[in-house]
């Protein structure tokens, strides 16, 4: 991408669910040609640390060091930056390569808190996430740490609420499918975790789904919404 109006639409993380782009934070303008130029250790105009990206290098400000203040861009030359996960392919070592990650358009994935992942839900387990008021079950895999349950990847925020995933999430579309209030039930199953393969990134909803029916399934799941106290 050469035009600073192609960077604005550039995802650099997400939040509940939903990707956060350059324009939603700022704006993108015309500059140094290499970003390797951009002065990320420059502490005299300042630094970022940056949050749901991938990114090295680190800067001193007074006593304080600042870990990960160069954001590292995809392999691929897509002009993108890298949004990891916790689960990971392992085969895939280059950290800089987004398929390490599960696709958050395609996989349906949580956070858990530390409380959560200290009661043994690991990284790799499934569970399963509905809304009460549409009553459509997801199975999903744990992906990633968060500070509170209740945060997914947009596939899970878009099957909750009945949509069809979509590889083109624009800005119009960025929060369909987004909950902001104590109407989904969570269920976290716990149990062994699964490998995540990249070449087989289909393979997770299907253990989720076997994970879910082998916890018992819609049955069980109606009987949890009804006897779960709701705010």
């Amino acid at each position: 991408m050469t035009a600073a109006d192609d960077w604005n639409n550039a995802i650099i993380a997400y939040r509940d669910g939903a990707p956060v782009r350059v324009k939603d934070v700022g704006r993108a303008v015309l500059d140094a040609q290499d970003y390797t130029q951009a002065g990320w250790t420059d502490t005299t105009v300042g630094v970022v640390q940056w949050y749901g990206v991938v990114a090295e290098g680190s800067a001193k400000i007074g006593s304080r060091t600042i870990q990960g203040v160069k954001p590292i861009l995809q392999r691929d030359g897509s002009g993108f930056y890298v949004s990891p996960t916790s689960l990971v392919d392992r085969s895939v070592t280059d950290t800089a390569d987004q398929r390490r990650y599960p696709n958050p358009l395609r996989v349906a994935s949580a956070v858990v808190p530390a409380t959560v992942l200290k009661q043994g839900v690991a990284f790799g387990s499934f569970g399963v996430a509905m809304d009460t008021r549409k009553k459509v079950a997801v199975p999903f895999v744990v992906g990633d740490a968060g500070p509170r349950i209740g945060e997914g990847s947009p596939a899970l925020a878009r099957q909750a609420a009945g949509l069809p995933l979509s590889d083109n999430i624009d800005r119009k579309s960025r929060f369909a499918g987004q909950v902001d209030d104590p109407s989904v039930l969570w269920v976290f199953f716990g149990g062994p975790a699964a490998a995540f393969d990249h070449q087989k990134e289909s393979a997770l909803a299907e253990q989720a789904k076997a994970a879910f029916d082998r916890w018992g399934g819609p049955e069980r799941l109606a009987r949890c919404a009804e006897t779960v106290p709701r705010p």
